[in-house]
């Protein structure tokens, strides 16, 4: 690019200190955020939009001063640099939606009209040459400067206007350079290093070396100028297949041609290439060794995003995690490949993914091709039927790999059966991918829709296991066929899928323990008691500590129990104690394995068990059920001391059962005083008696006679007899509790007390029997 010369004069030359800084010129800012740029007549002037950025370039160095844009929210950030021979300003897109930049006495005014500014599309003709060229016709050219671009880095080539509204509404392509889109002037993007811009009276002419291609590719369609104020990250043209071969053998001839340690670049650009031809694992490797061999692109962002693209789009989904670098760019396009990733890991990503659908659309046709499936997919899944469905009306309605693409939008758009009809037709068809998908759609919407339960949902999905192996889907689907086993009572079943993929994806295994272990559970709680014995001795190291263990593990011995194998009921609680949560656990389980001990006649068992599960501190209610049951223990085991103890330790809930440990000693008192304190318990004063009652109180009055408490029975006289009334053995509370004789008369009494005390031992037992508490 030819160089404008600096003409220097002797005083200059002569000068021994370099000429002051030109003052800053200030930029002012105008009634609905137009701005005024100072400029002196002949400053030439070009306006385009590179991703998030508005760039104003000026074609003279002009320092600006901007201290008037720093109170307008949205302009604040705006920022400006000065180069050799230009003057680039860049403005927030989201401040200026439509901006237009005219010329108006000397300065440039950039503001918003309400209406579409009016501008003249310069004329393109090429020259056939040799060289060839691109000449573009505009009254007014200007200069012809190099600004920096911030999309990518390079430079760019700026033809500048003096005056008017001459512009490139849509962009254009050719084998070595882009012609961007402007509002005014023209901008070119180089491919090559031998690309150049010329600015001559009347026109702007754009070259490259002699033997370069300089075909312009179609105007923009409009789905590209669509995507023209969306940002970008990667170079993916919608040029023609022909033209991204040719693209792709310049890449490979650079890469040829370049030194061992300068491939890194070249390689990308390759990569680049196989991706706009959707060859995305040809374009992963590519890109993998560019950073292989040159360690500075290993540690941009852009180029491990380029790689985790190509990934994601050839489905390995665990080599796409690139994208979630938070130090990547964020661009239109990198939220749309990130939403892309996050649907296709099970996350929401469809709201990025239609934002970003005008970039997808100006893709060229082999990757479009590639992603129109994975996209429509994701949006119909996602709750965006309406974009998914603008994105198909844009292919062709017969090609088979949109076919689940369609069948999903049904789906969304709550068409049940011509959804189901699309997945039965896929099912039937040859695509692995598809019918899985499309065998597991169907058995969801049958089960939502209650034409399935979930047994039958559990049955269809388990047949898609066979069709899909080896990624997230076939694991998704191990883990759903598990939850709907749970949910149809087949714990058994969910247990051994979950352990089997435990054991098939061991990555997946600590994730899995949880569910693991609470399959196991119900599973002991559902199987029949000897296969679920059989399962706790296999699998006994899986059940951690903690309540949900011991309730599975005592309600299976008491199933056991219940069908008289108590040893196995015992063997199940000993392990239930092995893993108890805490004293408190243990003590319980204690308890438990002492009552199946003495179900099974073995007190000296339900000693032990509950010895060895002593602890202090223990609540009360449970203290006072471990007591009563040693208690039981040691008076089956010949202890009637120790266990009057324990009875009494239990307190009021064991007083029946003492009574009776203490007749059969034939302590009378004390078995009267424990009797008293059980009637309390059951029938205290002033409630009616009931039948199985009655039997308390004339064996309470049995024992105070035998026990000759004349006291106690007057005592008991006075406060049952009212209650015992004329009902069933209130004759012979009457003659227990009588008054003593006084005289002759009273002969007759005492024949029927001494027939009572003869045959008080035996009346004792049944009066007993009648009311023994159930142990």
């Amino acid at each position: 690019m030819p160089v404008a010369s600096v003409p220097v004069t002797a005083a200059s030359a002569a000068a021994p200190v370099a000429a002051a800084a030109p003052a800053a010129s200030r930029v002012r800012l105008l009634p609905d955020r137009a701005l005024s740029i100072p400029a002196a007549a002949g400053t030439g002037a070009a306006l385009f939009r590179r991703g998030g950025l508005w760039l104003l370039v000026l074609d003279t160095p002009q320092p600006l001063d901007l201290g008037a844009l720093r109170a307008d929210p949205l302009l604040r950030a705006a920022e400006t640099s000065s180069g050799p021979d230009a003057t680039t300003l860049r403005l927030p897109a989201a401040a200026l939606r439509n901006p237009r930049l005219r010329r108006q006495g000397a300065a440039w005014v950039l503001d918003q009209p309400r209406e579409a500014p009016a501008t003249t599309p310069m004329a393109m003709e090429v020259e056939a040459g040799p060289p060839a060229r691109l000449v573009l016709h505009t009254a007014q050219a200007g200069g012809s400067v190099s600004v920096l671009d911030p999309e990518t880095g390079a430079a760019l080539l700026v033809g500048t206007v003096r005056d008017g509204a001459d512009s490139m509404p849509l962009g254009r392509r050719a084998a070595v350079f882009e012609l961007l889109p402007t509002r005014l002037g023209a901008a070119l993007l180089p491919r090559a290093d031998t690309v150049t811009l010329r600015a001559l009276p009347g026109r702007f002419i754009a070259g490259a070396a002699p033997g370069a291609e300089l075909a312009l590719g179609a105007e923009a369609p409009a789905p590209v100028a669509a995507a023209s104020s969306l940002t970008r990250s990667f170079d993916l043209p919608a040029e023609s297949v022909t033209a991204l071969q040719d693209r792709l053998r310049n890449a490979t001839a650079s890469v040829a041609a370049a030194a061992p340690l300068g491939r890194g670049q070249p390689r990308l650009a390759v990569a680049e290439a196989l991706l706009a031809l959707g060859l995305p694992q040809e374009a992963q490797a590519m890109a993998g060794l560019a950073m292989r061999e040159d360690p500075v692109l290993a540690e941009q962002p852009k180029s491990r995003a380029l790689q985790a693209v190509a990934a994601l789009l050839g489905g390995r989904l665990a080599e796409a995690a690139g994208l979630d670098n938070p130090a990547l760019p964020q661009t239109d396009e990198l939220a749309l490949w990130r939403g892309l990733l996050a649907a296709a890991r099970g996350q929401q990503g469809a709201p990025a993914v239609a934002a970003g659908l005008p970039l997808l659309l100006s893709y060229p046709a082999p990757l479009q091709a590639r992603l129109a499936p994975l996209v429509a997919e994701a949006l119909a899944s996602g709750g965006e039927p309406a974009a998914a469905r603008s994105l198909l009306a844009t292919r062709d309605q017969d090609d088979p790999s949109l076919a689940l693409a369609h069948a999903r939008v049904l789906e969304a758009e709550e068409a049940v059966e011509p959804a189901l009809a699309a997945y039965d037709r896929i099912a039937r068809g040859r695509d692995r991918r598809a019918r899985a998908v499309a065998m597991r759609r169907a058995a969801e919407l049958r089960l939502a829709k209650g034409l399935l339960d979930a047994a039958g949902a559990a049955a269809a999905l388990e047949a898609t296991l066979a069709a899909w192996r080896g990624d997230s889907m076939e694991t998704d689907g191990r883990s759903r066929l598990a939850e709907l086993r749970m949910q149809a009572g087949d714990a058994r079943g969910a247990f051994d899928l979950l352990r089997e993929t435990a054991s098939l994806f061991p990555d997946l295994a600590p994730g899995l323990h949880e569910r693991t272990v609470a399959a196991l559970l119900a599973a002991l709680d559902q199987e029949p008691p000897l296969v679920a014995v059989t399962l706790f001795d296999a699998h006994a190291e899986m059940l951690p500590a903690g309540a949900a263990t011991e309730q599975a593990l005592s309600s299976l011995a008491d199933r056991l129990a219940a069908l008289d194998l108590l040893d196995r009921a015992r063997h199940v609680l000993r392990g239930a104690a092995a893993r108890a949560d805490g004293p408190e656990g243990r003590a319980r389980l204690g308890a438990r394995l002492a009552g199946l001990a003495l179900g099974a006649g073995d007190a000296a068992g339900a000693i032990t068990a509950l010895r060895d599960s002593a602890a202090p501190g223990l609540s009360a209610p449970l203290t006072a059920h471990r007591n009563l049951l040693e208690a039981r223990a040691l008076a089956r085991s010949g202890q009637p001391e120790a266990a009057a103890a324990r009875y009494r330790a239990a307190g009021p809930e064991a007083a029946a059962e003492l009574a009776t440990l203490l007749e059969e000693r034939q302590d009378w008192a004390g078995a009267a005083v424990a009797l008293r304190q059980h009637l309390e318990q059951v029938a205290p004063p002033g409630t009616p008696l009931t039948a199985a009652q009655r039997p308390l109180i004339a064996r309470l009055a049995a024992l105070l006679t035998l026990a000759g408490d004349e006291a106690g029975l007057a005592a008991l006289r006075a406060e049952e007899a009212a209650r015992m009334g004329d009902g069933p053995l209130s004759s012979t509370f009457g003659l227990l509790t009588a008054e003593r004789m006084g005289g002759l008369e009273d002969l007759p009494r005492l024949t029927q007390e001494l027939d009572v005390a003869r045959a008080l031992p035996a009346r004792l037992d049944r009066l007993r029997a009648e009311s023994q508490p159930t142990r």
